[in-house]
């Protein structure tokens, strides 16, 4: 079993949403309450220290499963997003690693992002501070075109949607993969994270990024990006490269 945890200044989300009873949650070893949306758990995060803990069991009759999760309260970089916004880092996970993948994600409105976080989750719509939490070396770019980014905006909203509908209908489509032979513009065979950039631009917006290889990997969107007269660079760390052309 997977799962996806991510925070912002107020709530810890746990994805995919799991029935309350089979949960037992310690956060920096106090337990604490918790509620559920349509989701996700969601808990309150009254209290951040300078390191934190947060220990969650999951108790079923299909499985137990145990998971620690550590961080270090960090201010996040103040700053404005507005729908269409791209999101591309040049670190995935790991900063000791920077360079060889890296992630990327769109933005939808205010202060949400949707993405393809990979694993057996293929989409999801988040906060954006968990983008940048988890991603410390990247860089943001908005269309210079406002109406272009609001209609790939709302195009990654309505995939989003869309996939939560196939899940509960019982359809696993798109499935997270890279691999090679998948077409980038078909978007309900495979996805990943960059390729939703460019599907939600391409179907969106009629605007498709250059593509070198066989994949639109994250290095390809930032080189789309860094000089383009249609795109305007908010912020890029100083650290941000990508050290393969893939």
């Amino acid at each position: 079993m997977q799962l996806h945890v991510w925070k912002d200044v107020h709530y810890i989300y746990v994805y995919p949403a799991l029935p309350q009873n089979e949960l037992r949650v310690l956060l920096n070893n106090k337990k604490v309450d918790l509620f559920t949306d349509s989701y996700c758990n969601v808990i309150p995060l009254d209290e951040e220290k300078d390191s934190n803990h947060l220990f969650i069991e999951v108790n079923s009759d299909q499985w137990i499963v145990r998971k620690d999760y550590r961080w270090k309260s960090t201010k996040v970089r103040d700053t404005d997003f507005q729908p269409g916004d791209i999101l591309v880092a040049s670190d995935n996970l790991n900063t000791k690693y920077s360079g060889y993948m890296g992630h990327s994600a769109i933005v939808v409105n205010n202060h949400e992002m949707v993405e393809s976080p990979g694993g057996d989750i293929s989409i999801i719509k988040a906060p954006i501070e968990k983008f940048i939490r988890h991603h410390p070396l990247y860089a943001h770019y908005r269309p210079v075109n406002r109406d272009l980014g609001e209609r790939a905006a709302q195009y990654a909203l309505q995939y989003y949607e869309q996939y939560e509908k196939n899940k509960q209908n019982g359809e696993n489509k798109p499935i997270f993969s890279f691999k090679l032979s998948q077409s980038l513009d078909d978007p309900w065979e495979y996805v990943y994270c960059s390729k939703l950039v460019w599907l939600a631009y391409h179907h969106g917006a009629d605007y498709s990024f250059k593509n070198d290889f066989l994949l639109f990997s994250p290095e390809d969107l930032f080189t789309n990006l860094k000089d383009n007269d249609d795109f305007e660079e908010i912020y890029r760390h100083e650290d941000v490269h990508f050290k393969l052309n893939t």
